[in-house]
């Protein structure tokens, strides 16, 4: 199997996903020359207007939006979650390892799964051993190949090896250096404890889940090895499209539903009153997308540090009422509402910010509070 090659983002494509206001920082991170400065002797614009300084701070003040909390979110519900079930229907594991037994198929507990690269898939993790039995999500997933070894754990979020094959579900948890098997994320969507936890924990990237390290110092990397199950590689138009209708809440205003009738390059689902799950592809209309590049969660909060879960992680903050996609992006006020993104590369990607491996964007778009 021939890795999948990091392809470069296309900046049309960019500048409108992540909104043209933002294009001056992008063309000079993608090298592109800025234009000449005005050089005549004229007086500036800004000179003329350096005594209205003070009428210009109160029309900003008095323009502030996002001031009131956004709509109200909703638990998933039994048909959300059938949907998903059904959607997320691929076999990363071997079958001794499908111990639910569920009407519809097999399921490893838990979980289900979706390849979207030759070498990632996206997951989710339910609060019952059958999926088709949830009631709640509890965490999403995001999986990539690899062999138990400390040079194939690719960051520190990647807690977890399991094995795709084993003698069962509770066998394939890490294993010997140098099985094969996939690294696995996981972030939590709602307050949940389990037992490898010390206590409660709130939505957030999980340090702690299930922790498998390997032995210190071991070597080797390979992904060149077929899934039990196969079906590795980007989601198809029709798998895209399923997706898309399932994730088919809308938590901004009307007018930064700009791609379509969606947030461009955006879909979301509401799993609880204050927490989202996103996905984030490729093309600003969703319907139009090649390849889904960022897998993630929201959290409902003000433009303050103190409602950021995690610092390093949760790196972008949106106002769920603004002007445009663009004139979302981060806050002027602590009083304004919206959410802090986290959001988790599934692939490869080239970004203005510099490359980006699998695994959570540290350095996306970041909107720290003053």
């Amino acid at each position: 199997m021939v890795p999948e090659p990091t392809r470069p983002v296309d900046r049309r494509r960019l500048l409108a996903a992540i909104g043209a206001g933002s294009a001056l920082t992008i063309a000079g991170c993608l090298g592109e020359e800025e234009t000449d400065a005005e050089t005549d002797d004229g007086p500036r614009e800004e000179d003329e207007s350096e005594g209205e300084a003070d009428d210009g701070d109160e029309d900003e003040a008095a323009e502030l939006t996002s001031l009131e909390p956004g709509p109200d979110g909703q638990s998933l519900s039994e048909e959300d979650l059938a949907s998903l079930v059904a959607d997320f229907d691929d076999q990363p594991m071997n079958d001794d390892q499908h111990e639910i037994e569920g009407e519809d198929r097999s399921y490893t507990p838990r979980h289900v799964w979706k390849w979207v690269s030759d070498e990632t898939l996206i997951g989710l993790h339910f609060d019952e051993p059958n999926p088709e039995e949830a009631t709640a999500l509890d965490y999403i997933t995001i999986g990539k190949k690899g062999v138990f070894t400390e040079e194939s754990q690719p960051d520190e979020e990647f807690t977890h090896f399991h094995q795709h094959t084993a003698d069962g579900w509770e066998a394939g948890h890490g294993g010997e250096t140098g099985d094969e098997g996939y690294w696995l994320t996981h972030i939590a969507v709602r307050e949940i404890e389990y037992p490898f936890h010390d206590e409660p924990i709130e939505p957030m990237v999980d340090y702690g889940f299930m922790p498998t390290p390997p032995e210190d110092g071991s070597d080797g990397h390979d992904t060149d090895w077929d899934a039990p199950g196969g079906g590795e590689g980007g989601l198809s138009d029709e798998q895209r499209d399923e997706l898309v209708d399932v994730f088919d809440d809308e938590w901004a205003n009307d007018a930064q539903q700009e791609a379509n009738g969606y947030t461009p390059s955006h879909v979301w689902k509401f799993v609880g009153d204050d927490v989202l799950v996103f996905l984030h592809f490729d093309e600003p209309n969703p319907e139009e997308a090649n390849d889904l590049i960022y897998f993630g969660i929201g959290v409902r909060g003000q433009f303050l540090d103190d409602d950021r879960p995690q610092s390093d992680d949760f790196t972008h903050f949106h106002l769920w009422e603004a002007d445009s996609w663009e004139a979302g992006h981060g806050g002027q006020d602590p009083d304004q509402h919206g959410f802090w993104l986290v959001h988790h590369a599934v692939r490869p990607l080239e970004m203005p910010w510099g490359d980006v491996e699998v695994g959570i964007d540290r350095e996306f778009m970041p909107t720290p509070p003053e």
